[in-house]
């Protein structure tokens, strides 16, 4: 009987040597999903995920100048395309593990709230907060969305920028933006503290899907585990749970 607890002794702390730590970076609006999933993760294999969120093009810069990350989720192409160009990413290792929609928004409270984009040319909608598109995906999302609606140069003075598409939220919330333009995901996440007002037509904007992607410095058989759990049906029911839409299939984005 003691050899076999000192056995099972021996079997536990080896289960815990081999467990590894990564770091993730992932774009702001999956924190709460993808918090979940690390959590799943950690109970299913012993493994532990830091996580690190933020607007996709910050995150991406903090690559760039070398911070230890060992796998990438973006909210758009770009950041992952650029990483990719400049050999910090394993392009092999890209994969889709979500997708979600833009709407509009507009505070709880308000009165006579927009029925569509084109309703923003009314002055009583004297600030419109989006991401900044030079470096926030949903950002780059919303002023593809104006400009395809023709609504780029009668908003242009109107538009606040936000450093992350939660920093948008929280404009709009707390009533410092009249309205702004989110993910629906973000959206669902503020509860009864804006008003959905509108969902951005599909064909405004480039599709919205979330790119993972292995950096060739890091842990990369650990993240690699890590990539292939997030595409497991387990991994995307919490994602769907959160109001994300998930790729059919592992496609590269």
């Amino acid at each position: 009987m003691i050899r076999k607890l000192a056995f099972i002794g021996v079997l536990f702390w080896c289960a815990i040597l081999r467990a590894e730590t990564i770091t993730v970076s992932a774009a702001i609006s999956l924190k709460e999903a993808l918090g979940d999933v690390a959590k799943q993760y950690a109970a299913d294999t012993n493994d532990q995920v830091n996580l690190n969120f933020g607007a996709s093009g910050l995150l991406a810069s903090q690559i760039e100048q070398g911070a230890p990350v060992d796998l990438f989720v973006s909210a758009g192409a770009k950041q992952v395309d650029a990483l990719v160009k400049d050999g910090l990413a394993d392009p092999a290792t890209r994969t889709a593990v979500a997708t979600n929609e833009l709407v509009l928004i507009v505070p709880a409270g308000a009165k006579n709230p927009p029925a569509k984009f084109e309703d923003l040319t009314d002055p009583r909608f004297a600030h419109i907060a989006i991401g900044d598109p030079k470096t926030v995906p949903a950002g780059q999302y919303a002023m593809q969305t104006l400009v395809s609606l023709n609504l780029e140069e009668p908003l242009a003075t109107r538009l606040v920028e936000g450093a992350n598409v939660r920093q948008v939220l929280i404009y709009v919330s707390l009533g410092e933006a009249d309205a702004g333009v989110v993910y629906a995901t973000d959206a669902a996440q503020a509860g009864k503290k804006v008003i959905v007002a509108a969902v951005a037509p599909e064909t405004s904007h480039d599709p919205i899907v979330y790119p993972a992607v292995i950096l060739k410095a890091g842990k990369t058989d650990a993240a690699a585990r890590f990539l292939s759990y997030l595409q497991s049906d387990k991994a995307r029911a919490i994602l769907i749970a959160h109001g994300f839409g998930v790729p059919a299939a592992a496609t590269r984005p």
